[in-house]
């Protein structure tokens, strides 16, 4: 039987973060730009919406919080908040949430052996074979919110 990787059915949309513009200091000394900047570019208003920048398609977006510790050598840690996007095709390399053998799991889709499999960054998880399994992808991770204080 072929590998099956089928995008789950459509779930309703997360709710927007509050759209608060937060202050987003200059960058100096950025590639490309030479010379000295302008005295006047402290004063630019610069501001950062975490919407704009982590959220591409809001109606395909959900937020889902990562448990375990498979995934830490790759960034993601016990209680990060994962920015989920639905409408994005899922490629070797992306990190997935997939819905395998009736259990929700993030993990890399990567070729092991030459075959498709779900990766995990911890040497004690096994990659798990695509293959002759039926494999629902929920979405690709877009991003990963780690708190430092909670």
């Amino acid at each position: 039987m072929p590998t099956m990787i089928q995008p789950l059915s459509p779930v309703a949309p997360a709710l927007p973060l509050m759209s608060q513009p937060l202050p987003f200091p200059p960058l100096h000394g950025r590639a490309g730009i030479s010379g000295f900047p302008s005295p006047a570019q402290d004063y630019e208003p610069r501001t950062l919406d975490l919407n704009v920048r982590l959220i591409k398609n809001p109606t395909h977006t959900f937020y889902l919080s990562a448990t375990g510790d498979s995934m830490e050598g790759w960034g993601i840690f016990d209680g990060d908040l994962l920015v989920v996007d639905r409408s994005v095709a899922p490629r070797l390399g992306h990190i997935l949430v997939a819905m395998f053998n009736d259990e929700v799991l993030i993990k890399r889709y990567a070729l092991h052996r030459g075959t498709p499999h779900l990766c995990s960054a911890h040497p004690h998880y096994p990659p798990l074979p695509l293959e002759d399994t039926d494999c629902q992808v929920w979405g690709v991770v877009r991003a990963v919110v780690h708190e430092y204080l909670r």
